[in-house]
């Protein structure tokens, strides 16, 4: 199809036609031999533009107020390299809840449909394209699709190709690191979870500087001349904190991040933790894991009721707070955080797609 710039060269092309009736064929000559030649190259260069489909590596999993890299490669339908790069236009469609930032070569708008596209003007099959995506808002996003827009030279024809196809990227929330409130009410929580239980009697060892005197085996040690200790199977048995979370109807956000803020320290420190959310149950700890499938889930999670009222910690999400309820001690996450901006994110532990 003719752009507006050649839309523009054929009506000055078709003037001079209708000039040329009137002052002579000199004018044809001038105008019209050059417009028709211009027209006619475009339209072989874009007429014969190869067939491409796009290769797509979307920006890996990562959490609210990140930025990570996109990059687009250009290929053959066959898969092979292109031979002859040519002139376009790339648009790629970047779903709501992420935004792409702008480099060179680039324009970012923003849908009527509140999603946002990014175009890059580039020699299409030249080199890959990259751009970075702000992860602005929890959830599972989409890439996709893009418009592959070939032009000639002159710029006067173009001829647009959608090529399907999309991707996906999971948001998780955000991760903050708690402040001095915060970590009092979680190290009472920690205390609990620890009993000072003696586990059975495995064995007798020799003495080792650190251990106990009360573990000293006295009969055993005055046989041998030497101090020797009783061995237990475990010395501490941790046990499981109980974790609910709810929210109203827009609260799901908060009640997401306080829950991801709360569980991931007390597995840090060692304290398994049996979580409950409006629409199923995990269990995440040092020894079964359970991280990555608590973040996955908190990015999707939909607002519900608290599953167990009677849960060790009870968070409740609101539109602009959730409140966290340690053992009947009641705070305002807000409060458990401290005067905090999103750039004191914790770093969260590594996950899996």
């Amino acid at each position: 199809m003719l752009t507006r710039r050649g839309r523009v060269v054929a009506g000055i092309a078709g003037l001079a036609v209708l000039l040329a009736g009137i002052f002579g064929a000199r004018a044809l000559n001038a105008i019209v031999a050059p417009a028709v030649v211009a027209l006619v190259a475009g339209y072989l260069q874009v007429r014969f533009v190869p067939a491409v489909a796009v290769e797509r590596t979307p920006p890996e999993n990562a959490h609210a107020g990140e930025t990570r890299t996109a990059t687009l490669s250009f290929q053959s339908r066959e898969g092979d390299p292109l031979s002859r790069p040519f002139l376009g236009d790339v648009t790629e469609r970047v779903g709501e809840g992420l935004w792409p930032v702008a480099g060179e070569n680039a324009t970012v708008r923003e849908r009527p449909s509140g999603d946002a596209e990014i175009r890059f003007e580039t020699a299409v099959g030249a080199e890959p394209l990259q751009y970075e995506v702000e992860y602005r808002q929890r959830g599972q996003h989409t890439l996709g699709p893009v418009t592959v827009t070939a032009t000639d030279a002159f710029g006067l024809h173009a001829r647009e190709t959608e090529l399907r196809g999309t991707e996906t990227t999971i948001v998780f929330p955000r991760v903050r690191r708690l402040g001095v409130v915060g970590r009092r009410s979680l190290g009472r929580l920690q205390e609990y979870s620890r009993s000072d239980q003696r586990g059975e009697f495995e064995e007798l060892r020799e003495y080792v500087p650190g251990d106990p005197l009360r573990d000293i085996h006295w009969k055993t040690t005055a046989k041998r001349d030497e101090l020797i200790v009783t061995e237990f199977a475990a010395d501490t048995d941790v046990a499981s904190v109980t974790v609910a979370a709810g929210a109203n109807a827009e609260g799901a956000d908060a009640m997401a991040e306080a829950t991801a803020s709360v569980v991931l320290p007390l597995v840090a420190d060692g304290v398994p933790v049996e979580l409950s959310l409006p629409r199923g149950e995990l269990r995440v700890g040092p020894e079964f894991g359970g991280q990555a499938a608590m973040l996955r889930t908190l990015a999707v999670v939909d607002s519900g009721p608290v599953p167990d009222p009677d849960a060790d910690v009870v968070i409740k999400g609101r539109a602009d707070d959730a409140t966290v309820d340690v053992r009947g001690r009641r705070h305002q996450f807000s409060e458990m955080v401290g005067a905090q901006t999103a750039g004191d994110a914790v770093p969260a532990p590594e996950v899996e797609a």
